[in-house]
């Protein structure tokens, strides 16, 4: 009987010890708690991650878009926890030193399309929690995109290091990112989480962005990043905060803009789903950087324009379809764009199609996104809204329209709506159409 005793005894105390280790077992450094992951993935999505990392019809994360730039196409690569074709072996300092500093776990150098300078300003707390996030609770992918390949010297990534001398990094934000006030909290997404500068300050000869013009517009990937300072000429210092809330939350302002490429991609996948507490912070924050001026804008770029006031006469000649003589800018307007923007340019009453005539776009003085936007189309959805426009470049499922016809519609649009007439090439058209990023 003794012996029976002993023996429940020591099960009671082995069941006890078991029991306690199983309670201990949610504490594990390797199983977050859904708050750090729910935090990681507003991170991730703040900093657009997806965008850059997921090529188009592919599996999020794992890589493959190409990026054009002046020395080749950057290949993004798999970010997926995959241990073999992503970042599954990633310890947190080595996530730490590719997200801040451009170090890869193999101690090679990334390139800069990967806005790690802006990164390098994020918090501990976030690092930490976007890395929880892909580690736990993305997909892995089995995937290996094709290495990027460009011309030297930019080959040798090593370059990089130099390169990281003369752009510099932020020194991390300190604390607690969500106690910090509006203003500040709107600088920290401004410049490390959403890295609007990336996109939208002009670069020097060496690539990395001018300080002294921080969101004065810029050229990417055949669009035009328009300058966002307080500028009430050349930037958005005529907007209010609310305004340009709703545009970052729905990519579209009745008379003042919408958002179309890389900005479209922006708001879909980013913008829209900041809290309202964000958005009014960087609202906040942006306009009130100071003005920087472009030549190029001589007036508010959404306020130019007003609606074509001609009669519609027609002379009654048919058009043959065995006509191959090209079009002018007011053909290929009536043939392809007059039946949703109308004969006049005001657009739909219900505002699903914008008018061009106060639309930021054909106002510009720049007409990259113009042009862009004819070739490419719109296709964004935000906020619930499915915004689409079918594109008329190489892969339209509408009117395939050629450069020629691009520069010569582009510039009836600008100088009929907007801001006049820019002599639009079709040689400048040819351009813009091969910088668009695509599938390797």
């Amino acid at each position: 009987m003794p012996d029976v005793a002993h023996k429940i005894l020591w099960s009671v105390l082995g069941a006890g010890v078991g029991l306690a280790v199983l309670s201990t077992e949610p504490a594990r450094a390797d199983e977050p708690s859904a708050e750090l992951l729910a935090h990681g993935k507003y991170i991730a999505t703040a900093g657009d991650c997806i965008a850059c990392h997921t090529k188009p019809g592919g599996q999020p994360f794992a890589g493959g878009l190409s990026i054009t730039t002046p020395m080749g196409d950057v290949i993004s690569t798999n970010i997926t926890p995959d241990p073999d074709h992503g970042i599954g072996k990633y310890t947190l300092q080595d996530f730490e030193k590719s997200v801040r500093h451009g170090i890869r776990r193999d101690g090679s150098r990334l390139y800069p399309a990967m806005p790690y300078v802006s990164y390098s300003g994020m918090t501990d707390d976030d690092v930490t929690a976007l890395y929880a996030w892909f580690m736990h609770d993305v997909k892995p992918v089995a995937e290996t995109p094709p290495a990027t390949a460009l011309n030297f010297p930019a080959n040798l990534r090593i370059t990089m290091a130099v390169w990281n001398l003369v752009a510099g990094e932020s020194d991390p934000e300190t604390g607690d990112a969500a106690t910090f006030d509006k203003l500040r909290r709107g600088k920290y997404i401004a410049h490390a989480l959403a890295h609007c500068g990336t996109c939208h300050t002009p670069r020097n000869v060496m690539l990395s962005e001018k300080e002294d013009s921080y969101l004065a517009g810029a050229s990417l990937l055949g669009w035009y990043a328009p300058d966002i300072t307080s500028s009430k000429t050349s930037g958005i210092g005529d907007w209010s905060e609310d305004e340009l809330v709703a545009y970052l939350r729905t990519g579209h302002i009745d008379g003042l803009s919408q958002a179309a490429g890389p900005m479209g991609e922006v708001v879909e996948h980013s913008t829209s789903h900041l809290t309202d507490t964000d958005l009014h912070a960087l609202a906040a924050y942006i306009l009130q950087v100071p003005a920087k001026e472009d030549d190029a804008e001589h007036a508010p770029r959404a306020r130019i324009g007003q609606a074509l006031n001609v009669p519609d006469i027609r002379s009654g000649d048919l058009t043959r379809i065995d006509n191959l003589d090209p079009m002018d800018g007011k053909g290929v307007y009536d043939a392809n764009c007059a039946s949703c923007h109308g004969d006049n340019g005001a657009g739909s009453s219900n505002r699903y199609v914008p008018s061009l005539f106060h639309n930021a776009v054909v106002g510009s003085g720049h007409p990259d996104n113009l042009i862009m936007t004819v070739l490419e189309g719109v296709d964004r959805t935000a906020n619930g809204v499915h915004a689409y426009m079918p594109g008329f470049g190489q892969n339209s499922d509408v009117q395939r329209l050629s450069n020629t016809e691009v520069a010569a519609v582009v510039n009836y649009v600008t100088k009929t709506f907007g801001s006049g007439d820019h002599g639009v090439t079709p040689e400048q058209v040819a351009t813009q159409r091969g910088e668009t990023p695509k599938t390797p």
